[in-house]
């Protein structure tokens, strides 16, 4: 009894050295995640082979996630008149505040560039909420959000928020995927009327903004929901870090 007590006194040292040591790399580990977790970056759509067609997928896959102006079709009316050389349409726009994923943004869209935040919704300290730099006149951080009607990923100032999911965002355990409420549930989207967007641009010689995808979440993983005719594929967010 003598010899074990002795035998432990002589390990006692280097069993509290290990211990700090092991203390000592979690909290390098922590503070290396944090600062990871808080540097700016663009987000990249990545998806799998099994989803939709080639040509969907080639659209979508390894292409930016854009913040810009959402310009729903609202009313189309044809008119067989000539302007310009090209066939005049009325056409009117709806403006919302959305995130796209395209490799031919239009020119009123920027990269997604930002990443975790801290947000009065969760509990002290937190960096579950997401915020991105926008392409508005002056360049504000602004919100990410899901809206709760829609299914649609938006973006906006705080009022813009109430009443829609504005997280917990976080990171997959490697750190490269964005996942939200604890999964990666998000769909790049292409509405009928995104279809019908581009077919008057053509007829208008508009080119600007081409083969464009609405960012939506499956919150409940049922398909999110969405209208009639609609394409979706399943994608992953992947983080790229900003270079400035």
């Amino acid at each position: 009894m003598v010899l074990g007590i002795a035998m432990m006194a002589a390990m006692l040292p280097t069993m509290i050295g290990l211990n700090e040591a092991t203390q000592g790399a979690r909290d390098q580990d922590e503070n290396r995640r944090n600062t990871n977790r808080k540097q700016r970056c663009h987000l990249v759509a990545t998806c799998s082979l099994d989803q939709g067609t080639p040509e969907l997928r080639s659209q979508v896959h390894n292409a930016q996630v854009q913040v810009g102006l959402d310009r729903n079709v609202s009313v189309i009316v044809q008119r067989s008149q000539l302007v310009m050389h090209s066939l005049l349409t009325n056409h009117f726009w709806l403006d919302r505040l959305q995130l796209y994923i395209t490799k031919q943004p239009s020119s009123t869209m920027v990269p997604f560039n930002g990443g975790f935040f801290t947000h009065p919704n969760f509990k002290p300290n937190n960096t579950s909420g997401l915020v991105t730099i926008t392409g508005e006149e002056t360049p504000t951080l602004r919100w990410v959000f899901l809206d709760s009607k829609t299914h649609e990923m938006r973006w906006g100032g705080r009022p813009d928020t109430e009443g829609h999911t504005c997280g917990p965002f976080d990171w997959t355990k490697d750190e490269q995927y964005v996942t939200l409420e604890g999964w990666e549930g998000f769909l790049a989207v292409r509405l009928e009327q995104d279809d019908t967007r581009e077919h008057v641009d053509q007829q208008l010689g508009i080119v600007d903004g081409r083969e464009v995808w609405r960012l939506y979440f499956d919150q409940n993983d049922d398909g999110a929901d969405l209208p009639p005719n609609a394409k979706g594929l399943e994608i992953r967010l992947k983080r790229v870090m900003a270079d400035s």
